[in-house]
């Protein structure tokens, strides 16, 4: 015991978690802690996200992704400000039990032992079950009138109980638990912490208008003149190709995950391409897929919907976004190609720039038909290197073997048409079926479109919505093998958040596999992503 102190008051946690066995590898991801007075005021409340390095459990309970902790400190960053938290303060939760037992394995883990225990602690559950009959925390804020908007977060749950505390305290002053509680943890010693604080971060929805940044503004700005790419310089239409590659692989869901919003940043920054190089590339990036959409003469609900989608991803105009949008491609009768028609609105730019020079679909206006209903119309993946001839891609519909998309090789660049073409370095190719792209194989070459075949290897992780039977039942029944570990003979990986922190999908990016969610998997199977 140490030296006698005021009791300081009451401290109400509540831990969201991935699981309820902290024992068996399950991890707290949330705590929100709400201060009570002696005399049932509540004073001082804080929260944080926790990053842990695993799937999340039950993401449809406690609402949190794993794109939510990139930034939130681990264990160790919260470990000494929560203990200042804590020290010298009653530690109550509901289901106490559950919440001390967190807690103790978080600080086990490095290292510490806390003195809060079940004989140092107050469980609110246990009391709503002596004076009210009651167990569960809606329960009790029913009958006691009290309203909890934000259940299932830590701070939300917490901030419920310390008021259900604060009922208890009104309601039965004369109990016999209060004074020995408040003694006792006044006297009770807490573990010196040595690990380095980090600022603790409250989920999105808490943080008081905390808007998120485009992750182009994460790159620095160039000089006057930057943004614009010169025929003759190979590095940069090799960056520029690079790039265009990896946003391929990126926006196969027509979504960027975090993970993948991080990547695109690293990679520009290691090509040394500006902020401004990026969305001209953009620019044209979307345009392409807009042609894409508008291949069939006629533009779907959901490719509008993943159109506007990837257009604010991308950090698009809105001007420009309506206009894809609006309005088709003309077609050139005299070479058969698609190309979008330039209102006096649309921003020009200089012929050297690499966004400059007119868009073509170098597809027959009779070629190819619509994408299925919610297929990915910026699928794509980069093809073979510009001095090298494109080979045929044999897992595509044959568009009469001729190229739609504007992205073609550097020979054509410097053809005497050039001026028609936007100019990447590489070709690419549009596919029409979503299906995440992989430069590992499956055909030989960087250009074909990577396709799941029977006896592929797949790889599920994190609780999805679908039991995890049942997408073993339906993976082995279209004759694909579902592996306990990813190897790099895994083709994909099937997530139940595509962030996820999982050993699995770490070592997935780590071998350039794919990672794909359970909804978007389920759309590529009705669309035909397993071949023979």
């Amino acid at each position: 015991m140490g030296v006698q102190r005021t009791p300081k008051g009451f401290a109400v946690v509540d831990f969201e978690t991935t699981g309820i066995n902290p024992m068996g590898g399950d991890r707290a991801i949330e705590v929100g802690i709400v201060h009570v007075a002696p005399d049932g005021t509540l004073e001082d409340e804080a929260e944080t996200l926790i990053r842990v390095q695993r799937d999340l459990g039950a993401q449809n309970l406690h609402h949190i992704h794993a794109a939510d902790l990139m930034d939130a400190p681990d264990f160790a960053g919260i470990a000494a400000e929560l203990r200042d938290w804590l020290d010298g303060y009653v530690f109550v939760a509901h289901n106490a039990v559950f919440d001390s037992r967190f807690l103790n394995a978080e600080y086990n883990r490095l290292g510490y032992t806390t003195p809060v225990d079940r004989t140092t602690s107050i469980c609110t559950l246990r009391l709503s079950n002596r004076f009210l009959g009651l167990r569960s925390l809606d329960d009790c804020c029913r009958e006691l009138g009290i309203r909890n908007t934000d259940a299932h977060s830590a701070l939300g749950d917490a901030h419920a109980t310390a008021l259900l505390l604060s009922g208890f305290l009104h309601g039965i002053p004369d109990w016999e638990g209060w004074r020995p509680a408040l003694r006792l943890a006044a006297e009770l010693e807490w573990p010196r912490i040595e690990e380095r604080p980090h600022p603790w971060v409250p989920r999105q929805s808490h943080a008081a208008h905390r808007p998120a940044s485009p992750f182009l503004n994460r790159l620095q700005s160039g000089n006057p003149g930057a943004a614009r790419y010169r025929h003759h310089d190979a590095a940069m239409l090799d960056a520029a190709a690079d790039y265009v590659a990896l946003l391929d692989k990126c926006l196969i869901d027509a979504r960027l995950s975090e993970h993948e919003k991080n990547a695109l940043v690293d990679t520009a920054r290691e090509l040394g391409l500006t902020r401004e190089q990026c969305l001209r590339i953009h620019e044209q990036y979307f345009a392409d897929a807009a042609d894409e959409a508008w291949i069939d003469g006629r533009l779907t609900d959901d490719e509008e919907r993943e159109l506007r989608q990837v257009g604010a991803l991308l950090s698009i105009e809105p001007d420009m976004i309506d206009r894809a949008i609006a309005v088709p491609p003309f077609s050139d009768a005299a070479t058969g190609r698609h190309a979008r028609r330039h209102s006096p609105a649309a921003p020009h730019h200089d012929a050297d720039d690499v966004s400059s020079v007119q868009p073509d679909s170098g597809a027959s206006p009779d070629s190819g038909s619509a994408p299925d209903s919610g297929t990915s119309v910026i699928s794509g993946t980069s093809a073979d290197a510009p001095d090298q001839p494109r080979i045929p891609n044999k897992h595509r519909k044959d568009r009469n073997s001729t190229h739609h998309g504007r992205h073609r090789s550097s020979a054509d660049a410097f053809s005497g048409d050039a001026q028609h073409d936007v100019v990447l370095g590489r070709p690419v190719v549009r596919s029409t079926t979503p299906a995440p792209m992989s430069g590992r194989g499956h055909g030989g070459n960087g250009g074909v479109r990577f396709r799941l075949h029977r006896g592929d290897r797949v790889v599920l992780t994190g609780a999805m919505e679908r039991s995890r039977d049942e997408w073993i039942y339906t993976l082995e029944g279209l004759g694909l093998v579902v592996w306990p570990t990813v190897t790099m003979q895994v083709s994909l990986v099937i997530a139940a958040d595509v962030d996820s922190e999982s050993t699995k999908a770490r070592k997935a990016r780590e071998y350039g596999i794919p990672i794909v969610d359970e909804a978007w998997l389920d759309r590529a199977i009705r669309n035909g992503l397993i071949e023979d």
